[in-house]
């Protein structure tokens, strides 16, 4: 079967006031180069559009405040949630259709329509902890809700899963994912990034492997 591309024109909207490494270029490059690989032209790879997470959904893994927080700061017309996190008009719709597009793409293949799926999605997620900025670290890395850690928790609190793998392969350390899920029996997840003496957020080092945690991995 073909592969499903989560994907909607919104997530261009949270747009950078000027220059910004993380912008909707970024997204804009990747389908293009669906596109014009003809992927897109084949019953390879199907676009999939995605619908909002709720305010429920972000519940299972941020606080209640931290998302109200965001929502007040969007609808005041806030420029940043933090010195590198920007915020624009559109953003907090973004940020939901990001997170409910991951979610989107795990029931789509629980569901058997599709063998696997790719969420092509923004803002990004992986630095956004519990209560937003995660582990000591300085800001939120240019990221509002953690897209795989709602997406996760809803497979084993709604979908029935009993384990999920989130398997990291950014050079950065996913520190707001570590922190929602340090304690998790039912999680485990795995992170490939730079030396954390060298690179933001400076977490992610080989001996923190979770607390409290008793569970056998096969």
């Amino acid at each position: 079967m073909a592969t499903a591309v989560i994907y909607s024109p919104v997530y261009l909207e949270h747009r950078p006031h000027g220059y910004h490494p993380e912008s909707p270029k970024r997204l804009e490059e990747a389908l293009s180069a669906l596109k014009d690989f003809g992927l897109l032209d084949s019953d390879r790879c199907l676009l999939v559009d995605p619908s909002p997470a709720s305010e429920d959904d972000l519940a299972l893994v941020h606080d209640r405040s931290y998302v109200a927080r965001v929502k007040r700061l969007v609808e005041s017309g806030a420029r940043y949630l933090d010195g590198d996190t920007y915020l624009s008009p559109r953003s907090y719709d973004a940020a939901l259709m990001a997170a409910g597009g991951v979610m989107k793409a795990c029931d789509l293949v629980m569901e058997g329509s599709f063998n696997n799926a790719f969420a092509l999605v923004r803002p990004p997620g992986h630095h956004a902890g519990v209560y937003g900025r995660a582990l000591g670290a300085a800001s939120q890395g240019f990221c509002i809700f953690n897209n795989i850690a709602v997406a996760a928790a809803h497979l084993i609190k709604r979908r029935g899963l009993q384990r999920v793998l989130i398997l990291d392969i950014d050079c950065h350390h996913g520190n707001g994912t570590q922190d929602i899920f340090y304690s998790s029996k039912e999680v485990l997840y795995v992170s490939f990034h730079q030396d954390p003496r060298t690179l933001y957020p400076g977490t992610g080092y080989v001996d923190e492997v979770g607390v409290d945690v008793a569970c056998t991995w096969v």
